[in-house]
C-alpha cells in the first residue's frame, strides 16, 4: 500500500509525538508499505500548512491513502483528497479543544477552542477511518460529534524494544551517573517528558521538597524541556534542594534509555483535568517498563493495568502526600523495586511493542484498500 503520512509535528525535536510519528513510519515500511513522511519544514504553522497543502496537490496522486496525524492536517488535507478521491485515516492522540483550555484564560482564548472544537468534529466526520490511542477519546468522539464507534480503532503507544531494555553494566552506568552529579549511592527517581502542566511535575517536585528532608541521598532526574522548564528550574534554584534536583533539558533520544536504566524508581504523576476526560497511553510508562523500572503513575484511565499487574503504584492526581508516600515506601524497598521491574520490562516487551502496534495500524488500512 501506498501511504502519504502528514504531520506538522517538528521532526526534528525529540519528544514523544516524534517517537510515535517515526516509529509508526518505520514499522509501516519493515512491512512492505510504501510511505512518504512530510512534517513541518519551518517554526511558522501557517507558513508550513501552506507548504503541506502544495504537497499534498503535487504529490496526492501517486498514493492511496493519507494517514493524518491530527485535525489540522486532516482540514489541509479534505479540499485535496477529494480533488483526487483517497481514503483518510485521523489518527487523534489528545482533545486539542480540552489542552487549548489549559493554557490561557481570556475571551479570546475562548473564541480559539470553540474554532479548534468545530474544527475536531469535521475532521472527524470527514475521515473514512479513526486511530484513537484511548478508549476515552473514541468515546469522546462518539459522544461530542455523534461518531459511530466501529470507525474508531483504539491502538495505544508502544515502546521500541531493541532501545529501551535494562542496562546491567555498571560501569556504564555509573559514568552515566558521574556525567550528572550522581553518586553510586544515590537512590534516583526519573521523569522523562514534556514539562507541560498536565504532566503534574509541579506536584512531582513537591513530594521531592518533603522527601529530601530525611534522605540526602535521594536524587530527583528531571529530563525533558517543554513550557515550564524555566519556572521550575527557578523555584528549584531558590530552594535548599536544588542540589538534588537535576534538570538536563532536551536530550538526543538516544541517551533516553541511560537515563531511565541509572534510576531507581520512575514516574508519571499526571494532573486529572484534561488526563481524565482523555485517558493516556503514555510512551515514557512503556519505556520506563521496557527499562525495568518501578512506575509510579496517577490513577487515569488507562493506567490501572500498573496496579493490577503489580508493576507499580497509582496514586491520586496532584495529591503531594500521596506521590511522597508511594516514592518513600518504594525507596525503604529495593527488593521490592526490582521485582516490580521485572515484571514490567517482560509485560511490555510481550502487550506493548511498536511492532504489535504498527500490525494493528495495518489492519485499519487494509480495511480502506
Amino acid at each position: 500500500m501506498r501511504i502519504l503520512y502528514i504531520t506538522l509535528e517538528d521532526l526534528s525535536l525529540h519528544k514523544g509525538s516524534v517517537t510515535h510519528v517515526k516509529e509508526v513510519v518505520a514499522g509501516l515500511r519493515k512491512r512492505g508499505h510504501e510511505v512518504e513522511l512530510i512534517g513541518r519544514p519551518w517554526n511558522s504553522i501557517a507558513f508550513s500548512s501552506l507548504f503541506l497543502l502544495i504537497s499534498l496537490f503535487t504529490k496526492l496522486s501517486q498514493y492511496d491513502v493519507i494517514y493524518a496525524r491530527d485535525y489540522h492536517t486532516v482540514m489541509i488535507a479534505l479540499i485535496p483528497r477529494l480533488i483526487f478521491r483517497k481514503k483518510l485515516v485521523f489518527e487523534v492522540n489528545g482533545i486539542a479543544n480540552e489542552e487549548q483550555k489549559l493554557k490561557r484564560h481570556s475571551y479570546l482564548n475562548r473564541l480559539l477552542v470553540f474554532i479548534i472544537k468545530k474544527a475536531e468534529g469535521l475532521a472527524t466526520k470527514y475521515s473514512e477511518k479513526i486511530i484513537s490511542v484511548t478508549p476515552r477519546i473514541a468515546t469522546y468522539l462518539n459522544k461530542d460529534f455523534r461518531c459511530p464507534l466501529e470507525r474508531v480503532a483504539v491502538i495505544g503507544n508502544g515502546v521500541d524494544i531493541k532501545r529501551f531494555y535494562p542496562v546491567s553494566d555498571q560501569n556504564l552506568l555509573g559514568k552515566w551517573r558521574d556525567r550528572w552529579g550522581i553518586g553510586k549511592e544515590d537512590v534516583v527517581v526519573v521523569f522523562v517528558g514534556n514539562l507541560a502542566r498536565w504532566q503534574g511535575i509541579e506536584t512531582f517536585i513537591e513530594s521531592g521538597f518533603k522527601l529530601f528532608t530525611k534522605n540526602e541521598r535521594l536524587k530527583f532526574l528531571i529530563v525533558g524541556g517543554g513550557p515550564l522548564k524555566e519556572n521550575l528550574m527557578k523555584k528549584v534554584s531558590e530552594s535548599q534542594w536544588k542540589q538534588q534536583i537535576i534538570f538536563t533539558g532536551m536530550v538526543d533520544y538516544e541517551e533516553i534509555p541511560f537515563l531511565i536504566n541509572i534510576g531507581d524508581v520512575c514516574v508519571a504523576p499526571f494532573i486529572s483535568k484534561r488526563n481524565q476526560k482523555t485517558g493516556v497511553s503514555p510512551l515514557k510508562i512503556f519505556e520506563y517498563m521496557a527499562c525495568g523500572k518501578p512506575v509510579v503513575a496517577s490513577r487515569i484511565q488507562g493506567l490501572e493495568f500498573i496496579e493490577e499487574e503489580g508493576v507499580g503504584c497509582l496514586i491520586e492526581p496532584e495529591d503531594v502526600e500521596s506521590l511522597k508516600k508511594a516514592l518513600n515506601d518504594l525507596i525503604k524497598e529495593p527488593k521490592e523495586r526490582i521485582r516490580m521491574g521485572q515484571k514490567g520490562s517482560q509485560i511490555a516487551r510481550e502487550n506493548f511493542s511498536w511492532e504489535s502496534k504498527t500490525i494493528e495500524i495495518e489492519k485499519v488500512l487494509k480495511e480502506l484498500a
